[in-house]
């Protein structure tokens, strides 16, 4: 089974309490091989947030590879976000910010885009250094014959409504990189829209699951099949205090 459950931006401390359990169970309905969740697991990284966060991902019914946002690193704690920024997410969440999960015919691997500084003004954007690609360049190479899919928190490709907004440093780069490896998608958030900007390899950009930050458009997440050419996407979106198939 090559099905992904596709979550992004839960952001615990400003999310939807009733949603939690129903988005759990919808979940468990579907049966997915991995749940993959494209950072902002928390609103301003507190340790309350984290706690909820870790509670979320303990009781999902499958493997999950999480990876950090630009929320899950301090904010006002300026001194820990320049000396130590994922501290909290290391003691509440995982050892790494880099998770992977490798069965028969598939491998979902965390790729970690937040940055703690940027040279523009919107340190939320993110980058991956030449570090980092190499590391997951190698880990995909481990990885084949398999289907490789990678979640990033910051989409390396906008729609054209997000023009305007930075792409995250290096995303060329790695783009490129994907695309010469073949990689069967890349999953993201951050912008609280779903969009599957053309291009290849696809990134798929997934709304927000569970904040009430979702700036004009429903809860949702995604079921995407990640064993056909060009992978399929099932979008769920929050209907009350439930979750039903997208119009």
């Amino acid at each position: 089974m090559m099905r992904i459950a596709h979550l992004s931006d839960l952001h615990f401390g400003a999310h939807r309490p009733e949603l939690v359990a129903p988005l759990i169970e919808d979940i468990a309905r579907f049966d997915p091989a991995v749940i993959a969740i494209s950072g902002d697991l928390t609103q301003v990284a507190s340790a309350s947030e984290f706690a909820q966060a870790a509670a979320f991902l303990a009781a999902l019914p499958a493997p999950v590879v999480a990876v950090p946002g630009n929320h899950d690193i301090p904010k006002v704690a300026i001194l820990e976000r320049m000396l130590d920024p994922r501290r909290r997410w290391f003691r509440a969440i995982a050892p790494t910010t880099e998770p992977g999960v490798i069965l028969p015919g598939l491998a979902v691997l965390g790729l970690d885009t937040v940055r703690r500084a940027q040279a523009h003004l919107d340190w939320s954007a993110g980058g991956i250094s030449e570090r980092r690609l190499a590391r997951l360049a190698a880990r995909i190479a481990a990885a084949r014959p398999r289907s490789v899919v990678v979640v990033a928190h910051h989409p390396l490709r906008h729609p054209a409504w997000a023009g305007d907004r930075a792409l995250p440093a290096g995303a060329d780069a790695a783009l490129a990189a994907m695309q010469r490896a073949g990689v069967t998608a890349v999953l993201s958030g951050h912008l609280h829209h779903m969009a599957a900007p053309p291009g290849t390899p696809p990134v798929l950009i997934g709304g927000s699951s569970l904040s009430h930050r979702v700036r004009g458009v429903p809860n949702s997440w995604s079921l995407v099949d990640a064993g056909t050419a060009a992978p399929t996407v099932r979008v769920r979106v929050a209907s009350g205090a439930g979750w039903r198939d997208a119009p």
